[in-house]
């Protein structure tokens, strides 16, 4: 009598009762987990350890498109919006076409290629909140409905001929966008046009090889390729050679039970005898680590049975040229979400429940969101930092500062490391590849163009170009809107790189050429701005250093706009080199570049540095001017006392070397001290005194500048018809200057003085002009006080809407600018009528 079967374990019971349950109705993982009171990924796990799947049972009901349609019916209910609502807001979908699915109706097979059709789209519309997971699991639905599905009707066996290909990673994870578009390659497989060949492409790292295997072991894979699969790895980044052609024919013919001994000698005869055994085969061909397009192409089978996979660090682009269309598959590292998902996998279930998610998300970011570095973390984590005692972020901020060093596995296993997986991509470049790549590790900056790289590297832009190009193609830089950047870690292994190949002089005069690059190309741009400023003379750059020349305002303001965030980086490695010289000239040069932008804390601290460089240099002039720009800085943040002491520091130096200029801009500056303290007396006995020095050092510009702050403080005094001589005066002397940009304050202030005589026409006209000239400039928060005055007149016209509109477009900038003068603004606007008419207000350029 045969004995009664065994009970399932425990762990196979309690999935089954969990799929089921989740296949009636419907519930996510995450909710089922939420009502026992446990993670998701506990119920995930739990599930998957019983050979199920969490994200299939969630959708297993849906078994007809009737059922679909009622599923996204009420998920559309859920969103509170209308069906008329998601489908006008959703590219190509009519609002009758979702009524169709919704009934079940006319639901399209899904398509071929990598784009996304119609319900795709529809489905990825946020207001129906469904996660990437969700969204390809309903296309798999949307599959099996319309009899697409890429899923086998019967598990293809455990006997599988899979040869060579490596065992799958158990801490696989992510990769779901990526694993969808490999997805798609069977369907275009199975219209048996042509043999398909995929490249999966990124840097070294990234986990090419481990998604290439683990979609290889998935069950509709190996039901599509029932003569199994071939795998070869090609070497392609070792410290060995690359694998031959020859060579890799061979293993391949091995792989079917070829004897070595009676394969051919010739490598054309190798090709045909390999051709002829792939012939009228369903094969999954996996050439793993290729290194270039001529290594691949003799491999690639002909027939439509076959699908090649090819991993490599080389973009392969020239697979296309002679091969038909190639999928390409590019990986670059994990997003947050699957880097906390594959370090909680690593780490294992107990510390990770006692972990916050941010110091997971720390650790992550330490690791650059590579995978391989993710990886070597963990386990140096649980084998090394003893994590009883020493926490996950504390380890995390000690892996930040050493990471080249710490994110090894050690000298038992020298390959597992992140340096040596860089170290094999950069000794497959070129001589001038390796240097350039070297030495862009010394940029401090996070990206940089190919004009700065020339520079850095003392070659002309086209060669650059080029050996910036063939980083790219071996995926150790990455290039958007003409701009270059390298991944975190590869930054800092070239920087290593660097410091192992090339000697101090020669790091210091790249260093040199770098920095020469960005001060003479920002010296450029303030002259192109600011023509009438008094230039200071800059030593020549270095030789090889090729700055660009932003030749008008607004090339200067689009070379800021797009260098900003670098110069940051370029002024504080300046600094901290000992570049006193440079530290003071770059912040001279980015002067008005700050202020027109309204980035004043940024100008402060650029002129901290350039303040003690100044000093340090010995130069009094040079300090003057600094404590000058300083107090401006710390004037426009409404830091008064501070700038007020700076300015009497520097009137004392320019004082003791006689300097009538620095005199006048020193008292101008201090009147504006005066106005903002409410001391228009004090400020116009200022600016007269400017005005004084003004005409003893012979500068027009300046007596135009002091004429218009005269003419101002005379409007703030109410003594308003007496300013307009000093402020038409001003306005002359400008525009005889050439300086359209300074003529913006005297039509300001001819405004105001209008407004106030009740001349409401001719004030929108003066303002609408002083607006026009700030906007060419894009001078930003003086566009906003031309805006409240032109408000003002508006409001004092009986035009509330106009009033509205101008002040609304104000509190725009203050808001942007983070500038105190917007909370005043908006009790402005609250307190205007709510029935004036709208629409643009009289005196506004358009945007």
């Amino acid at each position: 009598m045969a004995s009664p079967a065994s009970p399932p374990p425990l762990t196979e019971r309690l999935a089954a009762l969990l799929t089921d349950h989740m296949a009636r109705t419907g519930e996510a993982a995450a909710d089922t987990a939420r009502r026992l009171g446990v993670a998701e990924e506990v119920v995930r796990r739990w599930i998957a350890q019983a050979g199920g799947d969490p994200d299939a049972a969630e959708f297993a009901h849906l078994d007809t498109a009737a059922k679909l349609g009622a599923w996204l019916r009420a998920r559309i209910a859920d969103t509170g919006r209308t069906v008329r609502d998601l489908a006008d807001a959703t590219e190509s979908v009519s609002t009758s076409t979702v009524y169709n699915w919704l009934k079940g109706d006319h639901l399209p097979p899904p398509p071929v290629g990598d784009e996304p059709d119609r319900f795709d789209l529809f489905l990825s519309h946020p207001a129906l909140d469904l996660d990437l997971r969700q969204r390809v699991r309903l296309d798999e639905v949307r599959r099996r409905l319309t009899g697409t599905s890429l899923r086998p009707a019967a598990d293809p066996g455990a006997d599988w001929p899979a040869r060579a290909l490596p065992a799958g990673n158990r801490t696989f994870t992510g990769r779901t966008e990526e694993r969808r578009r490999l997805d798609r390659l069977l369907a275009r497989h199975a219209r048996g046009d042509t043999a398909v060949v995929a490249a999966l492409t990124g840097m070294g790292g990234t986990g090419k090889t481990a998604l290439a295997v683990h979609w290889a072991r998935t069950r509709e894979v190996r039901a599509t390729f029932t003569d199994g699969c071939l795998y070869l790895d090609l070497n392609g980044y070792a410290e060995t050679p690359p694998l031959s052609v020859d060579t890799a024919l061979r293993k391949l013919l091995q792989q079917f039970g070829a004897d070595p001994a009676t394969l051919p000698a010739d490598t054309d005869a190798l090709a045909a005898r390999y051709r002829e055994t792939v012939a009228g085969r369903r094969l999954l061909l996996v050439l793993d680590n290729a290194h270039a397009e001529p290594q691949v192409r003799p491999l690639l089978p002909a027939g439509p049975g076959c699908l090649t996979l090819v991993t490599s660090r080389n973009r392969l682009q020239g697979l296309d040229v002679t091969g038909g269309p190639v999928t390409h598959v590019p990986l670059d590292v994990l997003t947050t979400r699957e880097s906390g998902s594959l370090l909680r996998k690593l780490i294992g279930a107990l510390i990770a429940k006692s972990t916050a998610d941010a110091d997971i998300d720390a650790l992550a970011d330490a690791c650059g969101h590579l995978p391989l570095a993710l990886q070597i973390a963990a386990a140096n984590y649980l084998t090394r930092a003893r994590p009883e005692q020493v926490s996950l972020r504390e380890y995390a901020a000690a892996l930040t500062d050493r990471r080249m060093d710490a994110l090894a596995v050690g000298p038992t296993d020298p390959a597992l490391a992140v340096t040596a997986v860089l170290d094999a991509s950069y000794r497959h470049l070129s001589a001038g590849a390796r240097r350039t790549y070297r030495l862009l590790g010394l940029h401090p900056g996070p990206d940089w163009t190919t004009a700065a790289a020339a520079s850095l590297t003392a070659r002309d832009r086209d060669a650059t170009a080029a050996l910036l190009a063939e980083l790219a193609e071996a995926n150790l830089v990455s290039e958007h809107e003409g701009r270059w950047s390298f991944h975190d870690l590869v930054r800092d292994h070239a920087a290593l790189t660097a410091r192992r190949a090339d000697a101090d002089g020669v790091r210091a005069e790249a260093v040199a050429r770098l920095l020469d690059h960005y001060l003479h190309s920002a010296f450029a741009a303030d002259r192109a701005l600011a023509p009438a400023r008094d230039p200071i003379v800059l030593a020549p750059a270095a030789e090889g250093t090729a700055p660009e020349r932003p030749g008008t305002s607004q090339e200067a303001v689009a070379w800021f706009g797009a260098e900003q965030r670098v110069l940051h980086h370029v002024c504080a490695r300046a600094d901290a080199d000992g570049h006193d010289a440079r530290t003071w000239a770059l912040a001279w040069s980015l002067s008005n570049l700050l202020d027109h932008s309204g980035a004043w804390t940024e100008m402060a601290a650029v002129w901290h540095s350039g303040l003690a460089a100044a000093r340090r240099l010995g130069d009094d002039a040079g300090t003057a001017i600094a404590l000058r720009t300083l107090a401006y800085s710390h004037l426009q943040l409404e830091q008064h006392d501070t700038a007020q002491r700076h300015l009497e520091q520097a009137l004392a130096v320019f004082e003791r070397l006689g300097d009538h200029t620095g005199l006048a801009h020193t008292c101008i500056m201090l009147s504006h001290v005066s106005e903002s303290q409410r001391l228009p007396e004090t400020s116009l006995d200022l600016l007269r005194h400017a005005l004084e020095h003004y005409r003893a050092a012979g500068s027009l510009d300046g007596e135009a500048r002091a004429l218009s702050g005269i003419g101002w403080t005379l409007v703030l005094l109410g003594r308003y018809e007496e300013a307009i001589p000093d402020c038409e005066r001003a306005l002359a002397l400008h525009l005889q200057c050439g300086n359209r940009s300074g003529s913006a304050g005297p039509l300001d202030s001819l405004g105001y003085l209008h407004h106030r005589l009740g001349h409401y026409d001719a004030a929108v006209d003066y303002l609408g002009r002083a607006l026009a000239v700030h906007r060419e400039h894009a001078n930003l928060r003086p566009q906003a006080t031309v805006l409240v005055h032109l408000g003002e007149a508006h409001e004092a016209a009986g035009r509330p809407g106009a009033a509205r509109d101008a002040w609304t477009r104000a509190l725009q900038i203050y808001d942007d600018l983070d500038h105190p003068e917007a909370g005043r603004v908006r009790d402005r606007l609250a307190a205007l009528p709510q029935d004036g008419a709208a629409g643009p207000a009289p005196g506004l350029p358009s945007e």
